[in-house]
C-alpha cells in the first residue's frame, strides 16, 4: 500500500510513522508538509490514501479537505486531527473525507483498520459513481429511444392511416367498373345486343364469376378495414335462416355449374329463427362456399347444410367438401391474416389470404362458434354456428363472447328502453333502427317486444351518461332532419352496471326480472337526471 501524509509537526509524522511500520504489510510512505507539495506528488505518482493535518502551512481548516478533493477525487482521505471537535470532524466527512482519526489515540491495529475501512469505503463510493453514471448514460439513451420511439410511431400511425384510406379509396374505386362489367356481361347474356352461342355464353359466365372474385376480394379488404379500425357496424335481429342462405345462393350455384361441381344444399322445412347480422352470415358463408369450391375434389362436391341444436339453443351451418383435407399442423395456422395453405394448393387458390380469418371475427360477432374438421384425404368441412333466436339464449352467448375480447375494462351496463303504447309499429321500427345505429361492434341490444328494448353496453359504468347524453344529441340531430314526423321520445332505465366474468349469474337474475316487469325510467329529454335502478331490490344486481 502506498500512503501520502501531509502533516507539518515532524513528531506527528514519526508518531504516525513508527505506527505504520510495526504492521507486518508491505508498506510505501512519502511525507510531506504542504499541501502544494502534496498536489505535486499526486499529479505524478498514483496512491492508496490520503493522511492529511487540517493545519498546515499553506492550508487550514476544512479547506485543507475541499482542496485535495479538488485535486483528487479518486483517493480515500483521512483526517489526522488533534482536537476532540466533533463538528469539525462531521465538517471533514462532508467535504470529502471517509474518515478521522485522534492523533493522541493512534495505534498500529486502529490506524491500519481505519485505512482499510476508509479504502474500502471509497472503492464503494466509486462504485457507486460508476454506476450512477452508468444509469444516467442509461436514462440518457433510453430518453433517446423513447423520443425516437415516439417518431417513429407517429410515422407508423401515419402509415398506417394512410394504408387504410389507401385501400378504402381503391375498394370503393373498384366497385364502379365492377358493377359496370357485371351488368353489361348479363345484358349480352340476356340477347339484349344479339343472340350469342353456347361457347360464348360460357365464356361470359367466366367473366362474371371472376368478377364475383374480385368483388369478394373488395369485401375482404374492406371488412379487414373496418374490423381494424373498430368502424364495422353490427345489425343483430332474428332472421329466418332459410331466407338468408337462398339470398347468397345463386352466384354460388352458378359458379359450381361453370366449374362441374356440385352443388348441394340440405335445409330441413323448419327450422327456428336465429339471432345474428344477416349481411355478415351471407358473407361467412359466400367466403366459406367459395373456399371450398377451391379445394374440393375432382368431380367436386360442395354442401351447404344446417342442422338445429335445440338443447344448446343454436342453429349449426356446415360446408363440407371432398377435397384432400387439410394437415393438423396446418389447421392450426390456417385462420391467421394472409395465411393460405401449402404451395400444393397455391395453383389452385389465388387471393390475399384474408377470407377464413375474417370468417372467424364475422362468427364471433354474430355471437357463435367456428370449428374445423378435416383429415388428409377425406375432405374438409367448416362449421359455424348461431344462437337462436331467443333472448335468454342470446344473452347467455353475448356473455360468453365479452369473455374473448381483449379489454382492460370488462364491465357491462344493463339499460331498458321503453316507447308509450301508442306509438304505431312502422315509427316503432324506425326506432329500432335508430337505436341499432347507437351501438358499438361489443354492445348488444334485444327488442323484448314492439315498443321494448334491453340494451348490454360494453363499457366502464362511468361512461353510461355519455352513452345517454349521446343517446340525446343524435335523437334531436335525427328529428332535425326528418321530414314526415319526429321520431317518439323514449324512456331508458339502468338496470345495473356488473364485472362480466365475475357476475354472470347476477346479469342473468336481473334480466329475468327485466323480462318479467317493465319497468319506468327517465327521459333522454333531461340527460343531467341521475341514472337510478328501477327499485330497491334491483340495487343488490348493481355496483
Amino acid at each position: 500500500m502506498k500512503i501520502l501524509l501531509l502533516e507539518d509537526e515532524e513528531a506527528d509524522y514519526q508518531i504516525i510513522y513508527r505506527a505504520l511500520k510495526r504492521a507486518n504489510c508491505p508498506l510505501t510512505i512519502i511525507w510531506t508538509e504542504k499541501l502544494s507539495k502534496a498536489a505535486q506528488y499526486l499529479e505524478t505518482q498514483s496512491f492508496d490514501v490520503i493522511l492529511t493535518d487540517l493545519n498546515l502551512p499553506d492550508s487550514s481548516g476544512i479547506a485543507t479537505v475541499k482542496k485535495l478533493r479538488e485535486i483528487n477525487q479518486e483517493i480515500a482521505l483521512i483526517v489526522l486531527t488533534g482536537l476532540e471537535d466533533e463538528e469539525s470532524q462531521m465538517a471533514s466527512l462532508s467535504a470529502g473525507a471517509q474518515d478521522y482519526i485522534d492523533k493522541g489515540n493512534i495505534t498500529t491495529n486502529s490506524l491500519l483498520k481505519t485505512i482499510r475501512f476508509a479504502v474500502q469505503r471509497q472503492e464503494h463510493l466509486q462504485e457507486k459513481e460508476a454506476l450512477y453514471q452508468e444509469v444516467l448514460a442509461s436514462r440518457e439513451r433510453l430518453a433517446e429511444q423513447k423520443q425516437l420511439l415516439k417518431k417513429k410511431n407517429r410515422r407508423l400511425r401515419r402509415l398506417y392511416q394512410t394504408a387504410h384510406r389507401f385501400v378504402d379509396n381503391v375498394s370503393h374505386e373498384f366497385r364502379t367498373p365492377l358493377t359496370v362489367i357485371k351488368d353489361y356481361v348479363s345484358l349480352v347474356q340476356e340477347g339484349a345486343v344479339g343472340e350469342i352461342n353456347q361457347e360464348q355464353n360460357r365464356m361470359l359466365s367466366i367473366v362474371g364469376v371472376r368478377a364475383d372474385d374480385l368483388n369478394n376480394m373488395v369485401d375482404d379488404m374492406l371488412d379487414i378495414s373496418k374490423l381494424e379500425s373498430g368502424l364495422i357496424g353490427v345489425w343483430r335481429q332474428g332472421y329466418r335462416l332459410q331466407e338468408i342462405i337462398e339470398s347468397v345462393c345463386h352466384p354460388l350455384m352458378k359458379r359450381a355449374e361453370l366449374k362441374g361441381i356440385q352443388f348441394v344444399i340440405e335445409i330441413p322445412t323448419s327450422l327456428p329463427a336465429v339471432f345474428c347480422d344477416a349481411e355478415k352470415v351471407g358473407r361467412t358463408i359466400i367466403n366459406l362456399v367459395t373456399n371450398a369450391m377451391k379445394f374440393c375434389g375432382s368431380p367436386g362436391l360442395v354442401r351447404l347444410w344446417v342442422k338445429p341444436d335445440l338443447v344448446n339453443g343454436e342453429a349449426q351451418i356446415g360446408i363440407s367438401d371432398n377435397g384432400p383435407g387439410i394437415d393438423p399442423i396446418e389447421q392450426q395456422e390456417l385462420f391467421k391474416r394472409f395465411k393460405q395453405l401449402s404451395n400444393r394448393f397455391s395453383s389452385r387458390a389465388k387471393g390475399f389470404g384474408l377470407g377464413l380469418n375474417i370468417v372467424r371475427e364475422l362468427v364471433e360477432l354474430n355471437l357463435g362458434d367456428l370449428t374445423l374438421e378435416s383429415s388428409l384425404g377425406a375432405g374438409t368441412t367448416f362449421m359455424f354456428t348461431l344462437p337462436i333466436n331467443r333472448p335468454e339464449i342470446v344473452l347467455q352467448n353475448y356473455l360468453q363472447y365479452l369473455e374473448q375480447i381483449p379489454s382492460k375494462s370488462q364491465q357491462v351496463a344493463m339499460i331498458t328502453a321503453s316507447l308509450d303504447e301508442q306509438i304505431t309499429k312502422p315509427l316503432a321500427n324506425e326506432t329500432d333502427a335508430f337505436f341499432n345505429c347507437l351501438l358499438r361492434k361489443h354492445d348488444l341490444m334485444l327488442r323484448l317486444s314492439q315498443h321494448r328494448w334491453l340494451f348490454l353496453l360494453h363499457l366502464p359504468c362511468v361512461e353510461i351518461q355519455h352513452f345517454v347524453d349521446r343517446a340525446q344529441k343524435e335523437l334531436k340531430k335525427v328529428n332535425r332532419n326528418r321530414p314526415f314526423g319526429l321520431l317518439p321520445e323514449f324512456d331508458l332505465n339502468l338496470e345495473g352496471c356488473w364485472q362480466a366474468k365475475e357476475a354472470q349469474k347476477e346479469i342473468l337474475t336481473r334480466f329475468n326480472h327485466v323480462m318479467q316487469k317493465p319497468s319506468c325510467g327517465y327521459k333522454t329529454t333531461n340527460s343531467n337526471e341521475v341514472f337510478a335502478v328501477e327499485d330497491a331490490q334491483s340495487n343488490e344486481y348493481s355496483q
